[in-house]
C-alpha cells in the first residue's frame, strides 16, 4: 500500500491486531507496570462503524490481559469509536487525549480509570 493512501476504517482483525500489539507493549513496559501495579480494570472496546470489532481488555494489577474477542463480564470502561481512530491509538499513531477532546472517541466509566489507560499509552509509546 502506498503511504499516502488514506484509510477511514479498519477491519476488526486488523483493530485485533492492534490490540495486541498494544498489550504486549504493555506488559513489555516496566514503568506502566510498576505504575499502575495496583490498577485492575475491565474495558470493553467497540468499534462504532464495524458490528463484529468488540473486545474486551482486562488488566489485572497492572498486568495487561490476552484480548478477548466479544464483550465479556460487567465492564469498569467503555472505549467507543471508529475502527481506524481506535486502531490508531492502540498502534500509537494518534493522541487518546487528543482524540477525546475532539469527541473521535466516546468513554464510559471512572475518570481514574480513563486517566490511568491514558498513562499506560504514555509509558508504552515513551518507550518507559
Amino acid at each position: 500500500m502506498s503511504a499516502d493512501v488514506s484509510r477511514d476504517a479498519v477491519s476488526a482483525e486488523e483493530l485485533h491486531e492492534a490490540l495486541v500489539e498494544y498489550v504486549d507493549k504493555a506488559n513489555a513496559s516496566p514503568r506502566s507496570k510498576k505504575t499502575l501495579a495496583s490498577w485492575t480494570c475491565r474495558i470493553h472496546i467497540q468499534a462504532t462503524d464495524l458490528p463484529d470489532a468488540a473486545f474486551t481488555f482486562h488488566v489485572i494489577k497492572g498486568i495487561a490481559q490476552p484480548i478477548v474477542q466479544g464483550l465479556e463480564g460487567v465492564p469498569d470502561l467503555v472505549v467507543r469509536g471508529g475502527s481506524m481512530d481506535l486502531a490508531e491509538i492502540f498502534w500509537g499513531d494518534a493522541n487518546p487525549v487528543s482524540n477525546y477532546m475532539q469527541g473521535a472517541i466516546k468513554t464510559q466509566g471512572r475518570a481514574d480509570d480513563v486517566m490511568r489507560l491514558d498513562a499506560m499509552a504514555m509509558f508504552i509509546f515513551l518507550g518507559q
